[in-house]
Order: C-alpha cells, then sequence, then structure tokens
C-alpha cells in the first residue's frame, strides 16, 4: 500500500510542476479558509477508549468539503459530536469545486489530507487504487451490512474497493424540474406535475414561448443535469454495468439523447447553446428569462436562500411517453461520502467521527440544517422541510426510482471527448448519428484500458 501511495504521489508532483509550466491541472487557490491539513494533538496517535476517542486528551481535527451552503450543516455535526466528546474538535474548512480536487491532490503528494474529506464518485477509484484511503468496512458492529441495511446499494458500491468500504455514505441527490410559476400563469399554462410527459413539456415550452416571449424549456448541453435523464427514461445507457461498453448504439440511449437535444436544436423555445455559454440556465432562470431546467438538488439551498422574490417550484422529472424499455421514469441520482486516510496518526478518533457521521443521528442534523439529502435510508424528509412552501420533496420521491450517476476508470479522459462531439451536434458541423458513433468509439476505447 505504501509503495502504490509513494508512486501516485511521484505523479501528482510531475502534474503539479508541469501546471507551472504548461498548465497541467487547474486551480489550486485557497478560499477564505485555507486548508492547513490535518492537526494533531502532541502525541501521533491518539489513545482510544472503549468509545473510540481520548477521554482526556484534546484532539483537534479538520474536516474540508466544497459547498459554502453546506457549512453549517457540517458545522452542526461538527458541534454534535463535541458535545458528546468534549475533547474533540472538528474545524470545518470549504473550498470549491474548482479547487478542491487540485487541493486534495496537493495535500495527498505532501502527507498532509485533512483528517476527514468529502469523496465523489468520479476520483473515488484512483484514491481508494493509490491505497489513500482508510478502511471502514468494519467501522460497525455489523460489518458491510450496516451500510447495505441503512444506504442505497448502489451508493455503498460507489465507495467500495475490492470489497472494502473507504467512504460512509453522506448525501444524495437527484435532478428535478423546477419552474417559474409566475410565467406560467402569464402564458396560462397549467403547473407541471407527475402526469407529466416529455410531449406535455415540449407543448408547454411552445405556448409560453409564443404567449409570453420568453423560454420555455432552457435545455443546455448538460449530462447530470440534461441528457442523462432522459436516456435512462427511455430505456437506454451511458455504460453498462461491468464498464466494458458505451450505450451510444443502443435505440433507448439514441432515442433519449435524440430528444433532448431536440429541445434546444428543433424548436425555438430555448436558448441556443451560444447563449447559453454566454449566459447559464441557472442564471437566464434566476432573472426570470425563461420558464423551466432541469436543476439538481444541491442547488436548491442557493434559489431559496439568495431568491426570495423569484415565484418557483419544484415538480418531479416528466417521463418518456413511450420507453423502450421501462416505465419511462429516471432521475440520475449521485452521491458522496466522508473519508480519512489510511496512515492518519489520530485514525481512532476519526473513525469514531466517522461511525457518528454515518449514524441516523447525524443523517437527520445533516438534514435539518439543509446541507443536502442525507444519504441514511428514510430521512430525505429533514432536508426537505427545510423549504416551507416549495415542493421539494419531488427530489426525495424521485429515488424511489433514480439512477445511480454513471461514472468509470477513465471517466476523466473518455467524458471530453463525449462533450466535445456532442457539442458538435449543437453547433450544426456533425450529425447526431455521426455523433453518436463517434461518442461510442471513443469511451469504448477508454474502457478497454481499464480491464
Amino acid at each position: 500500500m505504501r509503495n502504490k501511495k509513494r508512486y501516485w504521489a511521484l505523479g501528482l508532483t510531475a502534474c503539479m510542476l508541469a501546471s507551472v509550466m504548461a498548465g497541467c491541472g487547474s486551480g489550486g487557490g485557497s478560499d477564505s479558509k485555507e486548508s492547513s491539513g490535518k492537526t494533531t494533538d502532541s502525541s501521533t496517535e491518539a489513545d482510544a477508549d472503549a468509545g473510540g476517542t481520548s477521554s482526556d486528551k484534546e484532539v483537534k481535527l479538520t474536516m474540508l468539503g466544497w459547498e459554502i451552503y453546506q457549512q453549517a450543516g457540517m458545522e452542526a455535526l461538527a458541534k454534535a459530536y463535541h458535545e458528546q466528546h468534549p475533547n474533540v474538535t472538528i474545524d470545518v474548512q470549504i473550498s470549491t469545486w474548482s479547487e478542491y480536487w487540485t487541493k486534495l491532490e496537493a495535500m495527498a503528494n505532501s502527507n498532509s489530507l485533512p483528517d476527514i474529506f468529502w469523496m465523489h464518485t468520479n476520483e473515488f477509484s484512483k484514491y481508494a487504487e493509490a491505497g489513500i484511503l482508510a478502511d471502514v468496512t468494519d467501522l460497525y458492529d455489523e460489518g458491510k451490512e450496516y451500510y447495505t441495511n441503512n444506504f442505497a446499494e448502489n451508493l455503498v458500491q460507489n465507495f467500495t474497493y475490492e470489497d472494502k468500504v473507504y467512504g460512509v455514505p453522506k448525501d444524495v441527490d437527484t435532478v428535478a424540474l423546477v419552474y417559474n410559476k409566475d410565467i406560467f400563469d402569464e402564458a396560462g399554462v397549467s403547473y407541471p406535475d407527475e402526469t407529466w410527459t416529455w410531449d406535455t413539456l415540449v407543448e408547454a415550452s411552445q405556448t409560453i414561448h409564443d404567449k409570453t416571449g420568453k423560454y420555455g424549456i432552457m435545455a443546455d448541453h448538460n449530462e447530470q443535469e440534461g441528457w442523462l435523464n432522459t436516456i435512462y427514461q427511455a430505456g437506454g445507457f451511458y455504460v453498462n454495468e461491468d464498464k466494458t461498453k458505451a450505450g451510444f448504439e443502443d435505440p433507448g440511449t439514441q432515442k433519449g439523447l435524440k430528444e433532448y437535444m431536440d429541445w434546444q436544436l428543433a424548436y425555438d423555445f430555448s436558448p441556443n447553446q451560444s447563449e447559453l455559454s454566454d449566459l447559464g440556465k441557472a442564471e437566464r432562470f434566476f432573472a426570470g428569462e425563461g420558464a423551466m431546467m432541469y436543476f439538481g438538488s444541491w442547488g436548491i439551498n442557493n434559489l431559496y436562500i439568495n431568491y426570495p422574490d423569484l415565484n418557483w417550484d419544484v415538480a418531479v422529472l416528466p417521463k418518456c411517453p413511450d420507453p423502450v424499455k421501462g416505465d419511462g421514469r429516471a432521475s440520475i441520482s449521485n452521491g458522496l461520502a466522508y473519508s480519512t486516510a489510511a496512515d492518519n496518526p489520530n485514525l481512532d478518533v476519526v473513525k469514531d467521527v466517522l461511525k457518528f457521521l454515518g449514524t441516523e443521528e447525524a443523517a437527520i442534523i445533516h438534514g435539518e440544517n439543509g446541507a443536502a439529502i442525507p444519504a441514511f435510508n428514510g430521512t430525505g424528509e429533514s432536508w426537505s422541510k427545510n423549504y416551507e412552501g416549495k415542493n421539494v420533496k419531488a427530489y426525495v420521491d424521485q429515488l424511489e426510482y433514480s439512477v445511480q450517476y454513471p461514472y468509470s476508470k477513465t471517466k476523466s479522459t473518455w467524458f471530453p471527448e463525449v462533450e466535445a462531439t456532442l457539442l458538435e451536434v449543437y453547433s450544426g458541423n456533425m450529425s447526431f448519428e455521426d455523433a453518436c458513433k463517434q461518442c461510442q468509439q471513443q469511451v469504448d476505447e477508454s474502457l478497454a484500458t481499464e480491464h
């Protein structure tokens, strides 16, 4: 394990050196709270009692995440743990998404990782394979069964490597339809509900545009908040379960992808991609320029807090009326986990904190503070009830038929290629059919290197 970590660190060093000279990597600056990595007391290892923490030694830990709207929730968790273990203090530090992974890699390279840090599915394999992460499989008496009994199985699998769990599930998300009620009222169109299909969305979007001059659905080129949802609603797939083949040749995939892209290309009720590149769908929605957008649950806190005068609400995603297979329902869902380093000098204490963070009690604290939808089964309402007068429960309801956000070890290689290829369709430089063939080849070639 140590050798693997050393080799990975050397690779990071090369990349960081190259970044100085030729732009390898991005970001790396600090947020308002600069992380100092893990903080220890005078000893290099905490003496754990039966509860997993030292009863007398002061231990100061750090937790690093990337979403400012979750800071209050993380601090509430830190406070709750401190109240139970007064000798343990947890300093919550928040970066930005654009800086977080560059910062975390630099910390891993300098052996100064935070005591607790958030882990994303896109990055998990790299850290797990390098031996960076601590094994938390036996954190609970039930072992791995604790995770599978209390969290969605696909979320547990996302943070499992070689049958060992390396992250305590933190939160989940889904994508729903957010809409401007005032624009619907102006157009005389009924609000979206669970009966809506793609056809209803298209008809409503066109009516809104014709009657108000504003956009109906703002269908930007977007993977997680866009065409991945329609692909799975139509019965297609992005990458198969064993990560050996992409789905761009699949009829369901092509049906769902084309439907979503046509909302921008075949109608006039959405901004085009050039316009959306200048000003994104969310910014346009906040400004009252459009009636609808597909929007992830992670953005609701910002919308609710910073746009109090905007008359908006949420509905489940419209379903595919005639899927190739399935019932036409799907919403892409992803989740995060809390992880720690395998060589953390306070590992016993940190593991006890992680054990607390994986409980129903912690999940409810997490949700009640509006951090995100807690990953612990059945605690989603603790999050949704924060948003009085808004049907954000639609996000939680969709967990019943959600689809795990697809990833693979080489996604960082093949996804930019897919994104660029599909942009050629939006710009009119490539046919949809040719783009699907090219995407299939790009992804399959990358996947072949994983096995």
